[in-house]
């Protein structure tokens, strides 16, 4: 069986190093999943303190709700991926992306001391990893703003009869 049958995995690959790598991405959903951010709601029973701004706790928890669903979809993501001898991927995404200890930890820690065996067990846990991710957040429904689809098709050329495009209702196809 091929993982991830005619997407381009060298860019999914990439896809999901710049995920978990990336500032912007998935160290921003950690950081936004966590409660220690959320306020609790300050009432004023007079009603005269306004704001035309709008409710700044509701949005807080609003925001704290969407990334803490983004962060459940990642960790069921792993969750779903191999964590056998042969294909370790798990592990990878755990120690290498989240954990961020350093190659020779990591081969040590899950017995891949080749560089190209190592290497060929990550691009598996990446791939693996962008398959999981999608299934899990479409049954989630996360918002594609917060984790885009990280699997990378390849190119058809457009106008072509059956092309698809994702929206946030879902995948639309154009005929």
């Amino acid at each position: 069986m091929e993982l991830l049958k005619g997407d381009n995995k060298k860019a999914t690959i990439a896809n999901v190093q710049n995920f978990f790598l990336d500032e912007d991405k998935y160290p921003t959903i950690r950081r936004r999943s966590g409660d220690w951010g959320v306020k609790s709601p300050q009432n004023d029973i007079t009603g005269i303190r306004g704001s035309r701004r709008g409710n700044g706790s509701e949005k807080s928890m609003i925001e704290y709700a969407e990334y803490t669903l983004a962060k459940r979809a990642v960790d069921y993501a792993i969750a779903g991926c191999s964590s056998s001898y042969r294909h370790p991927s798990q592990q990878i995404i755990k120690y290498r992306y989240i954990q961020g200890l350093s190659l020779s930890v990591i081969k040590e820690r899950i017995n891949k001391f080749g560089n190209s065996t190592y290497y060929r067990a990550d691009d598996y846990a990446c791939l693996e990893f962008a398959d999981c991710l999608e299934a899990v957040c479409e049954r989630l429904n996360v918002d594609s703003d917060i984790i885009p689809d990280l699997r990378a098709k390849n190119r058809k050329k457009t106008g072509q009869k059956g092309d698809e495009k994702r929206t946030k209702t879902g995948i639309q196809r154009e005929i």
